[in-house]
């Protein structure tokens, strides 16, 4: 007769279940509890907005539904609302009463520029994403967190990480991952306006961007860390006319920040780009803006204290197809973009602040940025100089694409508040609209250095 055995709990063994045990829940609740997710099925939206209407009913209630917005012969998306008309128009005599609603940099505006207007439309809460994105936000939202201060993002994949977030890193890797499809080919123009009223047209580009973090075969466990792949090449002017450039993000910026190539014409060779991060200056912007300025904030986080400060109510520029469909010389003016060809609406927004860490470094000292709480991407921003002065104010504009479906900012403004100059990115007017495909892993070569050098054209 065999007798079994009870191994004897030894203090030492007893310590190691524990700690197994700490391990399991801190991996089973890394984000928030089952319990908590549940709410994007309910309460909030799957991408974790609110569903509910504001008490005032001027931010309606999120539906699931937008209009039809097929590309027309041109292949630019119709503005569903053309036939809309203002409910009021914010001025400089008024904006005293509106003031709750704007940020900083939109009051300073109308001091800055007389000319300055706001036309408010009524709110339409368009942002719909595909049925996979959504199942892997609720994924995500039990199985992704931070580690490394907030650098690096474990877990996630194929959605926002973190649809109910508890902090402003969190939030700000919810902008830096949010649905921006999985392929996109844009053709756009970036201008300078002078403060004396010189248009410039910097830089005519064809942005290619493949998003392994969206492949929809793929899995957590499969990503290799990957975000995106972004080539972009130069069209016009002819004095850079055959530049490109390569850039490679990754979901760990603690152990891996961005990577970037650039291929010269004139030596023929790719060579691995000195920086294209953070606050180095973006010669195409006229020395207006950074690197990390792209979509209001294109940049790593380890240079800031990022703090959540809640949510408000704010006047941003949303639903803009209109916009899009305007030619540049109707649009692009001395002291602002024409105020009557962007479209303002009354939406909810998450507050981030982010504060100059102790000895970094970054031209802009203080930054708050306002995400849409519908698509969790920045659309309006302000930031402060070292000495605290009010430096910078950005807007940025939203493409509505259902057909996608999708909802995505594309152009931005930045306005200098104290040169009086501004630079405007990523505009369609003249050049056309954004091509959507499918991700295909096999086709990312197309995203190398190797290929950078290959398609080398002068």
């Amino acid at each position: 007769m065999t007798t079994k055995t009870t191994p004897t709990a030894t203090p030492k063994t007893i310590q190691l279940a524990a700690a197994l045990m700490v391990l399991v829940t801190t991996q089973a609740f890394a984000g928030v509890t089952p319990d908590e997710a549940a709410a994007l099925k309910s309460k909030l939206t799957p991408y974790g907005a609110e569903r509910a209407a504001n008490a005032q009913g001027t931010i309606p209630a999120w539906d699931g539904k937008a209009p039809a917005v097929n590309p027309d012969a041109k292949g630019r998306r119709i503005d569903p609302y053309a036939n809309e008309k203002p409910r009021f128009t914010i001025t400089a005599a008024n904006v005293a009463e509106h003031a709750e609603q704007l940020s900083e940099g939109t009051k300073a505006l109308f001091a800055k520029q007389p000319a300055f207007k706001i036309d408010v439309y009524p709110s339409h809460r368009t942002a719909n994403f595909a049925q996979g994105v959504y199942d892997q936000v609720f994924k995500n939202a039990t199985r992704a967190k931070l580690t490394n201060d907030g650098l690096t993002v474990e877990g996630a994949f194929g959605g926002i990480p973190f649809p109910i977030p508890k902090d402003g890193n969190e939030a700000m890797w919810n902008h830096t991952l949010s649905y921006r499809g999985q392929v996109t080919n844009i053709v756009s123009d970036k201008y300078v306006m002078t403060a004396s009223g010189d248009r410039i047209l910097t830089a005519r580009s064809r942005t290619q961007r493949a998003v392994p973090y969206y492949d929809p075969a793929g899995t957590p466990e499969q990503n290799n860390g990957e975000v995106s792949r972004t080539r972009i090449d130069y069209l016009e002017p002819a004095a850079i006319s055959g530049q490109s450039l390569l850039s490679i993000e990754y979901v760990d910026s603690f152990a891996k920040q961005k990577d970037g190539w650039q291929y010269l014409p004139g030596q023929r060779r790719v060579r691995k780009s000195p920086s294209i991060s953070h606050d180095a200056p973006d010669a195409s912007g006229g020395g207006l803006v950074s690197f990390d300025d792209v979509n209001l904030f294109q940049g790593e986080q380890d240079q800031y204290n990022i703090k959540l400060v809640g949510k408000r109510e704010l006047l941003i520029p949303a639903n803009n197809n209109g916009l899009f469909a305007k030619p540049s010389k109707d649009v692009v003016n001395k002291g602002l973009l024409a105020p009557e060809a962007v479209r303002w609406e009354l939406r909810r927004v998450w507050v981030v602040e982010m504060t100059l860490k102790e000895g970094k470094r970054n031209v802009q000292a203080k930054r708050r940025l306002y995400l849409d709480e519908d698509t969790w991407q920045a659309v309006v921003s302000d930031s402060w100089d070292a000495q605290g002065k009010l430096w910078r104010t950005g807007q940025a504009h939203t493409l509505l694409a259902s057909d996608q479906p999708m909802s995505m900012t594309v152009s931005y403004v930045i306005y200098d508040l104290q040169a009086g100059a501004y630079v405007y990115a990523a505009a369609l007017h003249d050049t056309g609209s954004v091509q959507f495909g499918n991700y295909l892993a096999k086709e990312l070569n197309k995203y190398s250095s190797a290929a950078l050098s290959s398609g080398g054209v002068r």
